[in-house]
């Protein structure tokens, strides 16, 4: 189990959350509030969820870099048999190819990613268009069943939405954005 994810329809509902998984050893860096106003989450101290954890940046950079292989896998093949290059392509040339295939591959899917919602949060988004605040618990390594329990008990005004999410942020230091 990755990340736990809660809606709020109320801010005041979410910080008392925040502020109590806080005081119950949940970090910071942990969790990330979605808001359709993310100054008001920054302004109360709360870790606004930042772009990694909004757009596909890195599932996009991921599936480009696949993409990349293959594309440049392609080209250097042909390259090699069509003697393009009357017979200078060598070695040095298909694994160039190679680099070049593969760097465009994640830079273009990195961009591509960076327009585009998060795939896995994508249907839980209108909530935030329509005002209302998520709540991500990353829950990796924690006790999940005591902090869905204690959610359950302490903070019943907050709706559980998944516990299927599992974004990947490749730094620690990218999980806050304050």
């Amino acid at each position: 189990m990755g990340q736990l994810l809660y809606e709020s329809d109320e801010f005041i509902h979410l910080e008392e959350t925040y502020n109590d998984l806080k005081r119950h050893g949940i970090e910071d860096k942990d969790l990330h509030v979605f808001a359709k106003q993310q100054g008001k989450v920054l302004r109360h101290g709360l870790n606004a969820a930042n772009f990694w954890y909004k757009t596909n940046l890195v599932h996009g950079a991921i599936n480009g870099l696949y993409i990349g292989i293959l594309a440049g896998l392609l080209l250097s093949v042909v390259l090699t048999y069509s003697n393009f290059f009357e017979g200078n392509y060598g070695t040095s040339g298909f694994i160039l190819t190679m680099l070049l295939g593969i760097g465009f591959g994640a830079w273009l899917g990195g961009f591509l990613g960076l327009q585009s919602r998060n795939h896995q949060l994508k249907k839980y988004y209108q909530y935030v268009d329509d005002g209302k605040y998520l709540l991500l618990i990353d829950a990796r390594g924690k006790d999940v069943d005591n902090i869905k329990q204690s959610i359950r008990v302490n903070h019943h005004q907050l709706k559980f939405l998944s516990a299927d999410i599992d974004t990947l942020v490749p730094f620690e230091t990218f999980q806050t954005s304050h």
